[in-house]
């Protein structure tokens, strides 16, 4: 029996969910396909930055990437409309739109760049953390310099809320936190503990100003080298893994801000009406977007429960 081998590449550590769901991912398929595909996973950015990956993902360098929507949305334009902030009202909103038609035309459309979307990851709600203050106010974000993802739209965000942007990578982040280069960034709290970040920026804020996704994407032409059975083995083993991860991912949360408060981080709610405030700011960028991007977010809210309202 010939044995092809493949390589997934991922940020964070093997104990990050979504990490934990990528291998789980690359086990299925080697039972699935009687061990003729082996997926060995790389994570820490072991293969490079996200950018790095994604690019080295379109040739074939790199066969499968785990990568945030912000960084595949260069390739795929659609997807910017799919994070954009304060855009669902819950998470089960964002599942109602990643797990239709919205999302899977999303995914194709990374088609255009030699990437085959496989599936989505959830990535919780992002909020800003700092060195020094906890930002639960604009006033606050006055003046100071945040670490912002690759998003089309987080640079333009933050100078709308009066914060300087930097871009850097996540495997920068750290350093530039420790250097005082920037007073804080963004993430989702798996991500906060899972990479450190919350020794160094103790003040985090619940302000959730998007909620998000991550995706599992693979190389068109490391795809063109299985046969169709094997293809459909990948595609629902990517489904079950992504289905893992949901269901796992509320007990990260739950584990990483116990971590963070036990270890004297100052976790803060945002009072609601600085938090519409920070909403009022953020809905210039909606004038931003193409006329498609537009219709894109139109939908969106179509697909907010009533309750939800």
């Amino acid at each position: 029996m010939s044995v092809q081998y493949f390589r997934l590449a991922s940020g964070q550590s093997e104990n990050y969910v979504t990490n934990q769901a990528c291998t789980q991912f690359c086990k299925l398929v080697e039972e699935r396909t009687d061990g003729s595909v082996i997926i060995e996973p790389y994570f820490d950015n072991s293969l490079g930055t996200e950018d790095e990956m994604l690019e080295q993902c379109r040739f074939g360098g790199i066969d499968f990437v785990r990568v945030s929507a912000a960084g595949a949305s260069k390739y795929a334009p659609q997807l910017t409309a799919l994070q954009m902030p304060y855009e669902y009202l819950s998470d089960k909103h964002l599942f109602r739109v990643l797990d239709g038609d919205i999302g899977r035309t999303a995914l194709d459309s990374l088609d255009a760049a030699d990437l085959d979307g496989l599936t989505y990851f959830y990535a919780g709600f992002r909020c800003f953390f700092s060195t020094e203050q906890v930002l639960d106010s604009l006033d606050k974000m006055d003046g100071l310099c945040l670490r912002v993802s690759s998003s089309s739209f987080m640079p333009d965000l933050v100078r709308q809320w009066g914060a300087q942007a930097v871009s850097l990578s996540g495997s920068d982040l750290a350093a530039a936190l420790r250097s005082g280069q920037v007073d804080g960034a963004e993430d989702n709290l798996p991500t906060y503990v899972d990479s450190g970040y919350y020794r160094l920026a103790p003040y985090w804020v619940y302000d959730r100003h998007t909620y998000n996704a991550d995706l599992l994407i693979a190389s068109k032409s490391s795809m063109e080298q299985l046969t169709d059975e094997q293809r459909k083995v990948i595609a629902d083993c990517a489904a079950e893994a992504a289905q893992w991860q949901r269901e796992h991912w509320i007990n990260a949360e739950v584990r990483a801000m116990m971590h963070a408060s036990r270890s004297g981080c100052y976790m803060a709610l945002m009072d609601s009406d600085e938090a519409e405030r920070f909403r009022a700011a953020a809905q210039p960028l909606y004038e931003t977007l193409t006329e498609e991007q537009k219709n894109i977010v139109l939908a969106i809210s179509e697909l907010a429960d009533s309750g939800e309202q």
